[in-house]
């Protein structure tokens, strides 16, 4: 962390606790506790990166996008910011942009999990698969808790058997994430295995029943199916 003032000190009282704040998804208090110290101190990088955050949160990506980028001009080497702005980018779908960040963040530090499924997930929607699939496979190897990196894994397989083992792996480490549960109902939709895809489908239902994703994959089911999936 970038050094701070001994008459400011305080300030990191007020970003700590806006950290725990953020860790139990309290946002609104969180968002608080930054600008207190972002009021204290504008260009502390870390405070923009923790203001930045919350944003992304949030769903308010270009105004994430413009903190990362505040911490990145007050601190060039910070590769927290680099890899945060990337990220912020391609949740906008930008993903030239996004992969133009993370090989700045990989000039910094290459040996991160995070850096390489930030690359992997920019070339798999830039068609260049063969390059996605060797740097999926280097987050892999770097950082493998990730639950996102084996959705994106098993998007790589044509055999539905290894993605649904790639996909249960991910489940396991975040029973809620959509992109997972999603794709497990249509490959085991895909495997006739209707009872286990409505199963997967209701759970899915459960975390987040007006999410337009999983509305289409309910119509897909029934149109597959004949059926209610739950």
């Amino acid at each position: 962390m970038k050094e701070i003032p001994k008459n400011k000190r305080y300030a990191l009282g007020w970003y700590n606790e806006g950290i725990t704040l953020l860790s139990i998804k309290d946002y609104e208090e969180a968002n608080a506790f930054f600008d207190n110290a972002l009021k204290a101190i504008p260009d502390h990088p870390d405070f923009l990166i923790g203001k930045g955050d919350v944003l992304l949160a949030t769903g308010r990506f270009s105004e994430a996008h413009h903190y990362y980028q505040e911490a990145i001009n007050q601190e060039p080497t910070n590769f927290r910011a680099w890899i945060r702005s990337g990220s912020t980018l391609l949740r906008m779908g930008k993903n030239k942009e996004a992969l133009e960040t993370f090989e700045k963040a990989r000039d910094l530090f290459e040996y991160d999990g995070e850096l390489w499924l930030g690359i992997g997930i920019a070339l798999l929607r830039m068609d260049r698969v063969k390059e996605a699939s060797e740097a999926l496979k280097k987050a892999m190897r770097l950082k493998p808790n990730q639950p996102a990196l084996w959705y994106f894994l098993s998007t790589l397989e044509k055999n539905d058997d290894n993605a649904l083992t790639l996909l249960t792996r991910g489940n396991r480490m975040d029973p809620t994430n959509l992109d997972i549960l999603l794709e497990m109902t249509r490959r085991l939709l895909h495997m006739e295995r209707q009872e286990k895809a409505g199963e997967t489908l209701q759970r899915a239902y459960q975390v987040d029943p007006d999410n337009d994703l999983v509305i289409r994959m309910i119509t897909h089911y029934r149109n597959v199916t004949g059926k209610e999936p739950f």
